[in-house]
């Protein structure tokens, strides 16, 4: 099987797990390389992404170049284009998103080392594309909004505006990439966190998240697999582009693409 069926399979297979059976509550999907599974949320041990051991660049960052010894070749403040590349002077267009930092260094430094006898060059990075979470579906203000440590699914859910009256608030969903291969769906009843029942159900959030509160019409299946196959199942360059993108606009274009309408 090629790889756009295996992926034709994941999409259905995830739509089965959320949509099957049980309806709303509180659940863990999960996109492994493709594999899907679901089970129970075990509230004490969410599946969080790991620190990243060395700042990896995304889309908005904006790059100091430095030669040390041809500083005619220096780049300041170089912004990194929305299709994930830099531009330098006689070697053209380099990947930039989606490397460390280290990584970037070496390969202008392999590029420039056609150019120039033994090329010393730094990268630095001297400003930061903003982290944010992202607040969409069936909300009053869907969009990306600045994220802060200790930020939860209420605050996320309170800067959207709050579940319209079209949301179906017992199947709202974190969606959060943990690794470039592996993405969950961490599925909240919020009935009885708004209601303050459940406090425990606020769940933490982490930078790039997205909340996702789907339909509560019969169409929602359909409109569920049409808004979210693309973040779901495109690993590498979602990761990038969705989970790590300054301009909200840039995410919602993915929507679009799929024929889904807010």
């Amino acid at each position: 099987m090629n790889s756009r069926g295996a992926k034709v399979l994941a999409v259905l297979g995830l739509i089965v797990f959320i949509l099957a059976g049980c309806g709303g509550g509180n659940r863990l999907i999960s996109n492994r390389d493709g594999k899907v599974e679901s089970g129970e949320l075990i509230l004490d041990s969410l599946p969080m992404r790991p620190d990243a051991s060395e700042y990896v660049i995304g889309h908005g960052d904006a790059l100091d170049i430095l030669f040390l010894y041809a500083a005619d070749f220096n780049q300041i403040d170089l912004k990194v284009r929305p299709d994930g590349k830099i531009s330098l002077p006689y070697v053209g267009d380099i990947v930039a998103v989606g490397k460390p930092v280290s990584a970037l260094d070496s390969v202008i430094t392999a590029r420039y080392a056609e150019i120039i006898v033994n090329p010393d060059v730094t990268v630095i990075v001297r400003s930061f594309r903003p982290q944010v979470v992202y607040a969409l579906g069936e909300v009053a203000s869907p969009g990306g909004y600045e994220y802060h440590d200790g930020m939860t699914l209420a605050n996320a859910l309170a800067l959207g505006g709050g579940p319209s009256k079209s949301g179906k608030r017992s199947e709202v969903l974190v969606i959060r990439r943990v690794a470039p291969d592996h993405v969950v769906g961490i599925q909240v009843d919020i009935n009885d966190l708004l209601s303050g029942k459940r406090f425990d159900l606020d769940i933490p959030l982490q930078a790039f998240d997205i909340v996702y509160v789907p339909k509560s019409k019969i169409a929602q299946g359909q409109d569920f697999m049409l808004a979210l196959k693309e973040l779901i199942l495109t690993p590498s360059e979602l990761y990038l582009r969705g989970w790590q993108v300054a301009n909200v606009k840039i995410l919602y274009d993915f929507y679009r693409k799929s024929g889904a309408t807010y």
